[in-house]
């Protein structure tokens, strides 16, 4: 036999003295880890690192693989263990959006607590009050995500986050951006779960009291119920109570009306930038720059900038003091009684009526001066006739001078007419202002009281007697009275 023959026997016996190892490969689910086991096919048998990645490479495992952790797996002998020979890069998910509030969206008032450490338990802020144009709530994005790879070299697209939907609802508008939901009104929040609206009346239904805490809104208020004692509510606009307000603290930019009227107790307040309006007000302040309308003012300082009408079954205004721009009209004014009231009428334009008037000529002396000019204009329209025949006559002037005498006498006429002209447009515009005058007045149409004190400007009057169906009103420098006419309402 030769060398070459027992070489090859000798091969073929070492190869079948070791048996290649025994691999199995297991991928995960998602493909994103490969676990290797190996069975030696004899105790002593080595796994080389060259074997395992050929291995690998046979099964179309190539990305992520673990070089280090399989060097060390090989090296150590650690056949016995399961080994993470690739791993992944799984995909990053965009995270969701979401949306970001511009108000408290807690619905649990809670009283307020002041900087000294105090609790404030009439604020519980219960109203959200928002400016046209101001945001209310903003879209945050959805992050963009990464797409991943798995251990056979495969892309994994990632998934993208969710965009939230604004909760627009009623007097809402949504930006430009799109991703912010803004006020369309002035106005007050209502949040819900899913919808934000911006309602511009904000409605107590019910009692202002502990319960709701006092109430500001930008907008108008309506009060179901009645204003407790000590509570307060404030408006942008409008303030309507269906019930009646004890002591309490109401202030509006427009008006205010309150069904039942205001027992003050000596310390409600109202306030309105527009008119007043209510049943019965007694020990109460108010304070109108329009008009202040009631059936019965008690005990009550008002003032309004228009007037002060009393209507209804009393229509009376009993003790207190009570001013007005323009008139006072009650059926009853003052008490009779030891209680005083007071009426006044007072306002810039009354003033600046009054000063015109006492630089202004009389109107008797205006009436004489017209007499005079019209006199004047008639006996010179009588003179100009024969003045134009002997100018004509005169044959010591020449027709030029004729006519620039003429002309003259022309011209003066036209002058003494524009004259008188004037003088009855200043005796008209007098007339006016006296009318003028005339609005500003007091009207009791069934008893003015004795000892009811009365100032229209700056003049005063204090009654010692009833009077009754009288409008008071000022005339040659003091207070005159004269009956109520239709004409006075």
């Amino acid at each position: 036999m030769s060398l070459d023959s027992d070489s090859h026997l000798e091969e073929q016996e070492a190869q079948k003295e070791e048996p290649k190892p025994q691999f199995d490969l297991t991928v995960s689910v998602d493909s994103m880890a490969a676990y290797l086991r190996v069975k030696p096919a004899a105790a002593d048998q080595v796994v080389t690192y060259d074997e395992v990645l050929n291995y690998l490479t046979e099964k179309e495992v190539t990305y992520g693989i673990r070089e280090a952790a399989i060097r060390d797996f090989c090296d150590g002998k650690k056949y016995y263990m399961e080994l993470l020979c690739a791993q992944g890069d799984p995909p990053v998910d965009g995270e969701d959006g979401y949306i970001t509030y511009n108000f408290d969206t807690d619905t649990d008032f809670r009283p307020k607590e002041r900087e000294d450490g105090t609790v404030d338990f009439r604020d519980l802020g219960t109203v959200k009050n928002i400016s046209k144009g101001e945001e209310l709530c903003r879209i945050v994005p959805p992050t963009p995500g990464k797409d991943g790879r798995d251990v056979y070299n495969r892309e994994v697209s990632f998934k993208p986050g969710r965009s939230p939907v604004l909760p627009a609802g009623l007097n809402t508008e949504v930006s430009e951006d799109g991703l912010a939901l803004v006020a369309g009104v002035d106005g007050c929040i209502e949040f819900k779960k899913s919808r934000i609206d911006v309602n511009e009346v904000f409605i107590v239904r019910g009692d202002v009291n502990s319960a709701s805490g006092n109430i500001k809104a930008i907008g108008s208020v309506i009060v179901q119920g009645d204003v407790r004692e000590g509570f307060s509510v404030t408006a942008g606009k409008d303030i309507t109570i269906r019930g009646m307000a004890e002591g309490a603290f109401i202030e509006a930019q427009g008006n205010i009306t309150i069904s039942n009227g205001m027992n003050g107790m000596g310390r409600g307040t109202l306030k309105a930038g527009g008119n007043i309006v209510g049943k019965y007000f007694e020990n109460a302040v108010l304070e109108a720059e329009g008009d202040i309308y009631a059936d019965v003012l008690m005990t009550c300082r008002a003032k309004a900038g228009g007037s002060i009408i009393l209507k209804g079954r009393k229509a009376s205004l009993i003790g207190g003091k009570y001013e007005a721009g323009q008139k006072i009209v009650a059926r009853n004014i003052g008490t009779g009684t030891s209680g005083k009231t007071a009426v006044s009428i007072q306002s810039s334009t009354l003033n600046d009526l009054l000063t015109a008037n006492s630089d202004q000529e009389s109107k008797e002396a205006l009436e004489q001066q017209l007499t005079n000019a019209e006199n004047d204009l008639e006996d010179f329209q009588n003179k100009f006739s024969e003045l134009r025949v002997h100018i004509k006559a005169d044959s010591q002037l020449n027709p030029e001078q004729k006519n620039q005498m003429i002309k003259a006498a022309i011209l003066r006429k036209a002058k003494m007419a524009e004259e008188i002209q004037e003088i009855k447009d200043k005796i008209k515009q007098t007339d006016e202002k006296r009318n003028s005058l005339f609005q500003f007045k007091i009207v009791g149409t069934g008893v003015v009281y004795i000892g009811t004190k009365m100032s229209i400007g700056p003049y005063n009057l204090t009654l010692t007697a009833d009077y009754s169906n009288m409008k008071f009103y000022i005339n040659s420098d003091q207070i005159v009275f004269n009956p109520v006419l239709p004409s006075d309402f």
